[in-house]
């Protein structure tokens, strides 16, 4: 088979895989909370289950990003959704069975993250291998639209899977690994990485994260995005209450969510045509200055479905903006460093997200939803401005 044409077979069987996954993921996501709340009557105890996924992402991912660059990649991508099988197959066989002990919910949701936390550096590594540097920003945004879809179609399935009986949301995510890992499978080409001197664990942990600092334009853009972070974190929060304070019931709520949804998978959708067309750089601020508007504009507004209008509009920039920067690093950094670099990335970007959710309930508690919003609507004006003035977000 001609190189060429088998690379691009092998793209698309890994967007395909990874397509199916995320949306096992989002399924199992949403109904992990759903299945311990239902039988403990704990919101503490559902609420644990996604700290416990947050957590365990958050503390291996650097180290898993070492291991990327250390062992066969191909050899991770097929552990990690074999695992993933295993690991929500018997979580569904024990809820088909009747068993359900809040512990192994626990233990399930630890090995989720951490399998998912050491297959998405391996993944991003292997796609750079299969499409070349050359064409690896183009790939990185056609695989935008894979995570934003099934973000919004997981949930709704979820439920009506739910609805079935418990075990079935963790059959699909168990299945949905199954198909990843067949995909993964059809890949024929060498995703590395190469035999390389041996260092200290904490060497290789650090490494990715001095390449990343040292670039000009992904320092400042991955500082925006740590900052945006707290704010795209809070702003769920914002959107909830204020739509509750203006009578919404648990209808109108689903659909200004959706809405909301529906704006980054609209981006995701259009972030190929958008990254060709934009320098990194303009995205960034296209996406600074629409949201602080978008954020101000919730001050104003009074219904459920121009709140999530108004969220639409923000998210839209999200994934063709994610796809630059991350493109970026697929094309400039050296693939004997492409998990550490992808995971310190992410790392990063992410830093304060989980304050977000917190940060905003105090400010809603002493100020009120519409003033919140207004607090944050001025940070967005303030980080745009700031933005529009960098010299290092022109270095792109």
């Amino acid at each position: 088979m001609d190189a060429p044409l088998r690379h691009d077979r092998e793209f698309a069987a890994l967007w395909l895989g990874q397509a199916i996954s995320n949306l096992g993921i989002s399924v199992s996501s949403f109904a992990y909370p759903v299945v311990v709340l239902a039988v403990t009557g704990s919101a503490v105890k559902a609420g644990a289950v996604g700290t416990v996924l947050a957590a365990t992402a958050f503390v291996l991912r650097l180290p898993a990003g070492a291991l990327v660059d250390r062992l066969s990649r191909r050899a991770i991508l097929v552990a990690c959704d074999l695992g993933r099988v295993v690991n929500s197959g018997l979580f569904a066989l024990a809820l088909a069975l009747g068993h359900f002990w809040y512990p192994h919910v626990l233990l399930v949701a630890f090995f989720e993250a951490a399998l998912g936390v050491l297959f998405g550096p391996a993944e991003a590594a292997a796609v750079r291998r299969v499409v070349g540097p050359e064409r690896v920003r183009e790939a990185v945004a056609a695989n935008a639209s894979r995570s934003a879809l099934p973000g919004v179609l997981g949930p709704p399935l979820g439920g009506v899977l739910l609805g079935a009986g418990r075990a079935f949301p963790f059959v699909a995510d168990a299945i949905s690994y199954a198909a990843s890992l067949l995909c993964v499978l059809t890949v024929r080409t060498e995703l590395g990485p190469e035999d390389r001197e041996s260092s200290s664990p904490v060497a290789d942990v650090l490494e990715g994260l001095r390449w990343l600092l040292r670039d000009v334009f992904l320092r400042a853009a991955l500082l925006f995005f740590m900052a945006f972070g707290l704010v795209l974190g809070s702003v769920g929060l914002v959107l909830l209450v204020l739509a509750r304070d203006h009578g919404a019931g648990s209808g109108e709520l689903g659909l200004m969510f959706a809405l909301t949804a529906g704006g980054g998978v609209l981006g995701a959708l259009a972030t190929p045509r958008l990254v060709r067309t934009f320098r990194p750089h303009v995205l960034m601020l296209l996406f600074v200055w629409v949201a602080a508007a978008a954020t101000l504009s919730l001050t104003l507004l009074a219904s459920p479905i121009t709140f999530g209008l108004a969220g639409a509009v923000a998210f839209f920039f999200v994934p063709p903006l994610n796809a630059a920067v991350f493109g970026r690093i697929g094309e400039r950094a050296p693939d004997a460093l492409q998990g550490r670099v992808t995971s310190a990335a992410i790392q990063m970007a992410s830093l304060l997200g989980p304050v977000g959710p917190l940060a905003a309930g105090l400010l809603i508690e002493d100020l009120g939803a519409r003033h919140a919003a207004l607090t944050y609507g001025l940070v967005v004006v303030a980080l745009a401005c700031a933005a529009t003035l960098s010299p290092a977000l022109r270095a792109d």
